[in-house]
Formats: structure tokens, sequence, C-alpha cells
């Protein structure tokens, strides 16, 4: 059958509108496929930077309920060191125990927001801390000690927090991206 001029140009037209109307449609679907990559690519971008905010958050407050037990375990010692004896039962000695306490339920709860931060190494760090801590509460508050050997004891456990304290912001640092090169920011 033979095809005459006008039935080709109607094909021809055919042809050009089908593929005038496929590229439009993949064009769209290209653009469309493009947007929806870059929408997922900065909502993921805006999960990192609140991830990072909170992992902040959750480490500066154990430093914070730290640094509050430290002041409470100084006014134990200067308390200790004026009696030269172990705590007794006087009203100062219960009050000065309770701030103690208070201190450490802070930097529990705080060890909690990290596990929820994360990583878990860091939560571990973190209860590394709180462990040293409660060592040292044990020390001061220990009847049988003298000042002395009290003394001679927080000594070596003070050493053994600056050294966990370190660990814990060495870490951080590395997490958050200010702990110099190879750090990791999972």
């Amino acid at each position: 059958m033979p095809v005459n001029e006008n039935t080709a140009a109607v094909l021809a037209a055919l042809i050009g509108v089908a593929g005038a109307l496929g590229g439009a449609f993949m064009g769209a679907w290209m653009q469309r496929r493009a947007t929806l990559e870059q929408i997922a690519a900065q909502e993921r971008a805006e999960q990192r930077g609140q991830l990072r905010t909170d992992r902040r958050a959750s480490y500066a407050e154990v430093m914070d309920a730290s640094e509050r037990f430290i002041a409470s375990l100084d006014d134990i010692v200067a308390a200790r060191r004026e009696t030269a004896g172990p705590p007794g039962a006087a009203s100062g000695w219960e009050r000065m125990r309770e701030e103690s306490l208070a201190a450490m339920r802070m930097l529990r709860r705080a060890i909690w927001n990290v596990r929820v931060a994360g990583p878990e190494d860091m939560a571990d760090l973190a209860k590394g801390i709180y462990d040293v801590n409660m060592r040292r509460f044990e020390t001061a508050f220990d009847r049988a000690l003298t000042f002395e050997e009290m003394d001679e004891r927080l000594n070596r456990e003070n050493a053994e927090f600056r050294q966990s304290r370190s660990r814990f912001v060495t870490g951080a640092q590395r997490l958050l991206g200010n702990g110099g090169p190879g750090f990791d920011q999972r």
C-alpha cells in the first residue's frame, strides 16, 4: 500500500508530537526525581544537625553535673579538714551528703540522655565518670577513714576522675567535629 505525502506528513507530525510529549514527560519525571532527592538530602542534613545539637547538649549536661559534684565534694573535704575526723551525724553533714547525692542523680540522668543521643561508647565513657565519682563520694563519707587516709584515696581517685573526664571530652570533640583531623561524626 503506497503512502501518500499527506499520510507521511500526518505520521511525521504524530511522531513529532509523541516525541515532544515523551520528552516533556521524561523531563518532568527527572525533575521530580531530582527534587525528591534534594529534599531527602536536606532532611538528612537537618537530622544530622539536630543530632549533633542534641549530643552537644547531653555531653554538656554530663560535664555540668560532674562539676556540680566536684563542688559538693570540695565542701565535704573542707569540712572534714576542719574537723579532722569522719563525718558526723550533725545536720551539716547530711546537707552536704544530700547535695552530693543530688549531683550524682543529675549525672545519672545526664548519662541516660547521652545513651539516647548516642553513640553507646560515649554513654560508656559518661558511665565511667559516674563510677569514679561514686567511689569518690563513698571515700569522702567513709567514717572508718581518717582525714589523711581519705585525702590520700581521694587524690588517687581524683587522678582517675581526670582521666575519665579527659576520655569523655576527647570522645565528644571527635564526634562533634572539633577534635582535630580524622574525627568520626556517626
